[in-house]
């Protein structure tokens, strides 16, 4: 395995956390370790805002921007470190340092046993011809890979995260995108370690709630134990092949706990850092986590506001869009609501309010209109620092509409979150119950209007997140220690994001072409972000109970062993998926996700390293690409833009379904034409440079006929490489 390039990346990783670290001791001064858990991620927000901004400014992106980059970080540092101290808490420091590296070797051991960058089931030639072109830009936004001529319009922001670190740490893009996966997954371990250490004050449950964030599985993963187990009649429904159990336990299924709702998508952090797509909304969670961290940060300052963790929210909630725009909103909202709490606790702190309304009504109207004006402030500048992208970026409208049918049957839904709830139901009701203790013939209404409600428009899901709603916003209210205040904000915004999927959707190519998916992406984009709001509240929910003599009690082993059997059960999916995702750690391992390419199709592999060694971006041409199928290898591999990519993830990203359409007619008549006027025409719209001929054109337009009119033309077409199954033309001009 390619040890030297792993310290390479951990070392880059280490030097950008550790030139980050007195900022984030700063900003993050209200949390118990003084953000040193978060230092990386926010270091590599400040290197990547930086060397994106510097572009703007004139400088070439480099390698040496980069490390100018990291150097003021590092500056920014010293010079908060010289007015302020901020001493580290040094055990803290080596747990967290332990906890990275650990998850950091774990996962890069498993992505050494299924490194491959693949076109099937997943988004990675997409991600790695993302990565490559960012690495030969100089500039931003960078050419949109699949689409050459065009600036790059979806968001692109983790993917520069990954160029970043590529770049600095000199390593092959295929083995930094394996690796990128990797320092994913141990940024997140570690933050939500962080968290879980704040919220909790334990260091062992600290780890349950990173657990319950990053490794954990869901109800449905189990259901498919179950099935391989003890239930032969629904083999089918998860491809369970005969033979004795272990051979059964050995080809667990690690998709079908990520597709439980119909018609959607229902991915979780464990399934996707085992997909090992370093796509977006992958890259996200760990950015995702210090957005949370931030917020609860802010939920701890005093009567007065604090400017700079404010101004660094703006920097970081502005950063969600280009990241992944879908979380953006989500964290605006949350923020409004973490304001209006903080509000809210700080009016009644030298007052005894202890009614519902008493406590709402404390603020004055001008302290409401202040925090409001504030919250519109950050949102502003989370916008301006971030103008350069969204003056470029997509204009594609995604109208929200209402969902009028196939909403989420309430067992699926269960199967998704019945874990999870499990803890926040438990945690909510106690607390409810001790703060308003509620006459039994109360609670049976609420549960009747909830089952009326579910009954009568359809959402089952009313049943439980109704009255957990109405529980949880009493709770917050009364309560007034900031951290169970984020609890309750927590379980509160997962409602929301609940509810929300059940009323609405985000229209999208998906549900136009089909119907019956109409909310495939907004379910897929939005319980992501669902779960790990939910996740943090259950594991700190967790502790609670555990830790509470009345619930633990001799009356109540029953919730006990009900919590053993269900942390088990959320286990049984990282234990068996990791196994069979990880093709039973049978193969030989490296991190190179493009040796499988150079063993399985030798000359293609040949011809790419050719292609790779041009420099800039001239654009070659390939047959146009077909999801999820073996083609645009070119520019995944190199990062050279092609004419056209993967047509249905372009109409995705754009508002020009006309330009696509005509550049997919376009280019076969290159390969088929035999008029050369109409052929010159075609190359010459696009700015073409080079043509490939490998075997997806010839077997497409037909072996020796595709190159056809290039070799009849050499004063055009220069033939410039060629092995037995490749031919390389360069276009004379």
């Amino acid at each position: 395995m390619e040890w030297f390039e792993i310290i390479k990346f951990w070392l880059v990783l280490e030097l950008i956390g550790f030139a980050a670290m007195p900022t984030t001791a700063w900003i993050f001064r209200n949390l118990a370790d003084k953000g040193v858990s978060l230092s990386k991620i926010l270091g590599l927000v400040l290197v990547t805002y930086l060397s994106w901004v510097l572009t703007y400014l004139g400088f070439d992106y480099s390698t040496i921007l980069i490390g100018i980059c990291v150097l003021l970080v590092f500056s920014l540092s010293l010079f908060i470190f010289s007015l302020k101290g901020y001493p580290f808490d040094r055990k803290a420091l080596l747990r967290s340092e332990i906890l990275f590296t650990a998850a950091f070797l774990f996962f890069v051991v498993l992505r050494a046993y299924r490194p491959e960058i693949y076109w099937t089931g997943g988004e990675k030639f997409m991600d790695m011809s993302f990565v490559n072109i960012i690495l030969r830009s100089s500039s931003f936004p960078a050419m949109d890979p699949w689409l050459s001529g065009e600036p790059m319009q979806y968001y692109y922001f983790g993917y520069l995260v990954a160029a970043n670190l590529i770049k600095l740490s000199s390593v092959l893009p295929s083995i930094g995108f394996n690796l990128g996966v990797a320092s994913m997954f141990a940024l997140c371990a570690t933050a939500a370690y962080g968290l879980g250490e704040h919220l909790t004050r334990s260091r062992r449950f600290a780890l349950m709630v990173m657990a319950f964030v990053v490794i954990f599985g869901n109800l449905a993963g189990f259901v498919q134990l179950l099935v391989i187990l003890f239930l032969p009649k629904y083999y089918s429904l998860f491809n369970v092949p005969a033979g004795d159990v272990m051979t059964r336990l050995m080809a667990y299924n690690y998709w079908p706990a990520s597709r439980v709702i119909p018609n959607t998508i229902n991915e979780f952090p464990y399934f996707s850092f085992i997909q090992a797509d370093l796509h977006a909304h992958m890259i996200a969670i760990a950015f995702q986590l210090l957005i949370l961290a931030s917020l609860l940060n802010l939920l701890h300052q005093g009567k007065e506001y604090n400017k700079a963790a404010l101004a660094a929210f703006a920097l970081l909630l502005g950063f969600m869009f280009p990241l992944n725009s879908w979380d953006y909103p989500t964290y605006a909202i949350f923020f409004v609501m973490v304001m209006l709490v903080w509000r809210i606790r700080i009016s009644t702190w030298e007052a005894h309010y202890h009614g519902f309304i008493d406590r709402v009504l404390a603020p004055t109207p001008m302290e409401y209109a202040s925090t409001i004006g504030m919250c519109a402030i950050v949102g502003i500048s989370s916008i301006l620092l971030y103008l350069p992208y969204h003056m470029v970026a997509s204009t594609v409208s995604h109208s929200i509409k209402l969902v009028t049918y196939g909403q989420t049957p309430l067992v699926f839904y269960l199967g998704v979150f019945g874990i999870m709830l499990f803890f926040i139901l438990v945690y909510t009701i106690d607390r409810f119950h001790d703060r308003y203790y509620p006459d039994i013939k109360l609670i049976l209404f609420g549960l009747a209007i909830a089952a009326s409600a579910a009954y009568f428009t359809n959402i089952q899901i009313l049943v439980i997140v109704l009255p957990l709603m109405v529980m949880t916003v009493y709770c917050l209210v009364g309560e007034d220690d900031p951290s169970k205040q984020f609890i309750y904000l927590l379980i509160l915004l997962g409602a929301l994001l609940s509810l929300f999927c059940e009323l609405f959707y985000i229209q999208d190519s998906f549900g136009i072409h089909s119907p019956e998916y109409i909310r495939y992406n907004t379910v897929f984009k939005i319980y992501v972000q669902h779960w790990l709001v939910w996740a943090l509240a259950a594991g700190v929910s967790f502790y609670h109970l555990w830790n509470n003599k009345g619930a633990m009690g001799e009356r109540n082993k029953t919730f006990a062993m009900v919590s053993v059997i269900l942390v088990l059960a959320a286990m049984s999916y990282p234990v068996f998926a990791t196994c069979s995702r990880s093709d039973n750690f049978k193969n030989q391992p490296t991190l190179d996700g493009a040796a499988y390419f150079r063993q399985e199709y030798p000359n293609e592999y040949n011809a790419i390293l050719w292609l790779d060694n041009i420099s800039g971006t001239p654009v070659v041409l390939q047959s146009p690409g077909n999801t999820y199928k073996l083609n645009t290898h070119v520019t995944t591999f190199t990062g050279l833009p092609t004419v056209i990519g993967w047509a249905g993830h372009e109409k995705n990203w754009r508002n020009r379904a006309e330009t696509i359409d005509q550049r997919w007619a376009d280019v076969p008549q290159v390969y088929l034409s035999s008029n050369i006027g109409t052929v010159n025409q075609i190359l010459d719209r696009y700015q073409v440079e080079y043509i490939y001929v490998g075997g997806v054109e010839e077997e497409r337009y037909g072996g020796s006929d595709a190159r056809k009119l290039f070799d009849k033309n050499p004063g055009r077409f220069e033939l410039v490489y060629f092995n037995p199954n490749v031919h390389i033309y360069r276009v004379v001009r």
